[in-house]
Order: C-alpha cells, then structure tokens, then sequence
C-alpha cells in the first residue's frame, strides 16, 4: 500500500442540493461525514473509489436536512454501521434515523473514530442543531463547514490551523439575483441562517490565509445560481489579495465528485 494509501485523505462523493458525502480515510479506518444520498447511490460511490459499506467505521452528520442525512438511516440499518450526531440533530431527524445504530455526541466536545479526533463545532444554519467538523489525524487537521448562513470570526480559528479546509461556497450573489428562484428561496439562501455565498466564503478565506500553505475545496457549489470556475476564481483572487498562501483551491461543480485530496 502506497504512503498516500495509508496517509489521511479525503474524497468528495457527492456535493450539491441532490445530496451530499465525503469519505474520510486514515489507514484501514474510513468515515463517511453525511450521507444525503439514497443507500443505493451511496453504496455505488464508495464502489468506484473501491470501498464497501461494511468498512465504514462510522457516519458522521452535519444536520438533519434530506441533502444530509437521507441515506444514513437505511445504511446503519443494513451495515450495523454506527450513525454519529448530536442529539439536537436525532431528535429533528426522528423515523428517518429508526432502528439506526446510534451514537450521540456533544458539540464542542471531542471524541474519537479510530485514528480521527472529531469536535464538533456550532454553525449557524436553518436546522435544528447544525455543526462544521475539525478532524485530526497524523498532526493534520481537515475543517469541515457545508451548510451555513454565515462565516463570523468565531470560526476562525478552525479554518486558520487546518491543512484542508472543505468549504461550503453555495452561490454568487448576481446570478442569485437573476435567477428564477422565488424570492421566499432566495430569502432563505441569503439568511444569516441560510447558505454562504462565494464572496462570504472568500472573506473568511482571506481572514485566516497565513503565510503557510493550505487546501481548499469548495462544495455545495448550487447549479443555477453559481460557477466552479467563478467559486475557485473569487477565492484565489481573496487570498491573493491579503498576501496569503492559497496552496490549492478547488471548487467541486455542482451535483458533482471530488477526486481524493491526500495529507502527506
């Protein structure tokens, strides 16, 4: 087994409204944090980057929402796979999570997978207790934040000290403006609560890029209402302009797969 084969790496299985997976990976250790995508689609995505359900250690949920949480019900109970959440998040998700392997976890609170050290850390978004994730393995740290109104400094310090960071970059404010989206959904993506736009999500970029190299990507990319060269392009064009280092920025396109992202 190659170095990066063993080394902590992330794959993105899905990214957008039609559903949302990304694959952890440590060694012989592999996480799933979210699973909104049918079982089947789910079982079909780890297939082609050689992966069976059955080896997933754990499944770890941002929140509640479809796009989320869709099939880790149906996979727990078909694996015995444990499906990790806070309780704000099991409550709000009720039936959909019957009869699942469940294992609660306090926010602000670390824990441990195998090899990963999870904490959770509060976001603000329009579900019932919704969470970012900063996961440590091998001295590295991947920050995971997909679904979330706003990026205030309080978050800061979990985008600052991670080697990757996952990023939601939901939409661009004109092609919002122009779309065809009625303006009950429009106002819901451009709450506080709602979605990150790219240049929110640029800004808090820019805020935390230090002078070392660091990995970003893009995800839940919306695809009518922005661009993964247009998401890719504003960031670069942030971190450029406060001196930072950018290392790499790739935005996932919408509805798409991400290749797997390796932290030597």
């Amino acid at each position: 087994m190659s170095r990066h084969q063993n080394g902590l790496r992330a794959t993105v299985l899905a990214s957008g409204s039609a559903g949302n997976a990304l694959l952890l990976a440590m060694g012989a250790t592999r996480v799933l944090v979210d699973a909104g995508l049918s079982a089947d689609a789910i079982e079909r995505g780890l297939s082609d980057v050689g992966v069976a359900p059955g080896e997933l250690a754990a499944i770890l949920l941002t929140h509640e929402h479809e796009d989320h949480a869709r099939g880790a019900g149906p996979l727990s109970r078909a694996f015995g796979i444990p499906v990790m959440a806070n309780a704000g998040t099991v409550q709000a998700a009720g039936a959909a999570l019957s009869g699942a392997a469940l294992r609660t976890f306090d926010t602000q609170r670390t824990f441990a997978v195998g090899p990963f050290a999870v904490t959770a850390f509060p976001v603000p978004h329009d579900a019932a207790e919704p969470v970012g994730f900063a996961i440590h393995a091998a001295g590295r740290q991947i920050t995971i934040a997909t679904d979330l109104g706003s990026a205030g400094e309080s978050l800061d310090p979990f985008f600052a000290a991670a080697d990757l960071v996952i990023l939601e970059s939901n939409y661009d404010l004109r092609l919002l403006n122009v779309s065809a989206y009625p303006w009950f959904l429009k106002n819901r993506i451009l709450s506080p609560r709602g979605h990150l736009s790219n240049d929110d999500a640029s800004r808090a970029l820019a805020r935390t890029a230090g002078r070392r190299a660091r990995l970003v990507c893009l995800v839940h990319l919306s695809e009518v209402n922005n661009l993964a060269p247009l998401a890719r392009d504003t960031a670069l064009e942030a971190i450029a302009h406060v001196g930072g280092r950018a290392g790499s920025v790739v935005a996932v396109r919408p509805n798409g797969r991400g290749g797997p992202i390796a932290l030597d």
